[in-house]
């Protein structure tokens, strides 16, 4: 593993993705929590169990599908079963099971279309069609060998 440190270049690439990610993703949430009173994390966690895990997953494939460790997602989730958003279902062997409530399912329903049209807004209608792809075929080749987009 090289030592050196990145040369100016290599830090400009490396903030400007990281900044478009943050950028991107901080407006579509605020756009989420402006339509809805979701967090931009709270419509990660519902759309994944309804979308993933059919409307329940393992708290544990919830957060290695959201990049979180334990600690976070557990903190993150008291506060939204606080708001009645999901539930919590033990199983054999400490297995504890997400569960989207009803309340959970109408405040995501509530949000797609506001996640779609600022998706589109804040990200897809800036770019090309060139640009779009480029941006899919780097992300493929940025991503996990085991993980396909």
């Amino acid at each position: 593993m090289s030592t050196k440190p990145l040369s100016p270049q290599e830090l400009r690439i490396w903030h400007a993705f990281k900044l478009m990610g943050e950028d991107v993703m901080e407006r579509v949430g605020r756009d989420i929590a402006a339509g809805t009173g979701l967090s931009g994390p709270d419509f990660g966690v519902l759309s994944r169990l309804a979308d993933l895990g059919q409307g329940e997953m393992r708290q544990q494939a919830l957060a290695e599908s959201l990049g979180w460790d334990k600690s976070r997602l557990s903190h993150h989730l008291t506060r939204m079963q606080d708001r009645e958003l999901i539930g919590r279902r033990e199983a054999v062997a400490r297995v504890v099971f997400i569960v989207l409530t009803k309340q959970g399912r109408a405040k995501l329903d509530a949000a797609r279309p506001v996640h779609a049209e600022s998706v589109r807004r804040n990200l897809l209608s800036r770019l090309s069609k060139q640009q779009v792809e480029t941006i899919v075929r780097v992300s493929n080749l940025l991503a996990d060998e085991e993980e396909e987009l």
